[in-house]
């Protein structure tokens, strides 16, 4: 009896600690989890926009004028010039 009373304090100690060791690896588990989801859906919807993207390049690549793909190039995808300077109105009249 007496070793029962002198190992028990000891088997309450790992216990807690085996339970905290299990409770930290179960919420790394799911915080893991979520992430790869997260990133799983970015990455589904990069891909689309990189499909959108090849379309719109074809498109653009059967137009063929360098005109027309100048005024694409502006409208559409907000591009500019390589020495060209954009200044905003920020008092919006």
């Amino acid at each position: 009896m007496n070793i029962r009373k002198k190992f028990s304090g000891q088997f309450v100690v790992v216990g807690i600690f085996l339970i905290f060791t299990c409770v930290s690896l179960a919420t790394g588990f799911v915080f893991q989890v979520t992430k790869l989801k997260q990133y799983k859906n970015e990455i589904a919807g990069l891909e689309t926009q990189i499909s959108e993207s090849k379309l719109e390049i074809k498109m653009i690549k059967k137009l063929g004028d360098s005109q027309d793909l100048e005024t694409i190039a502006r409208t559409r995808l907000n591009m500019i010039k390589q020495d060209e300077t954009i200044y905003i109105d920020t008092e919006g009249r």
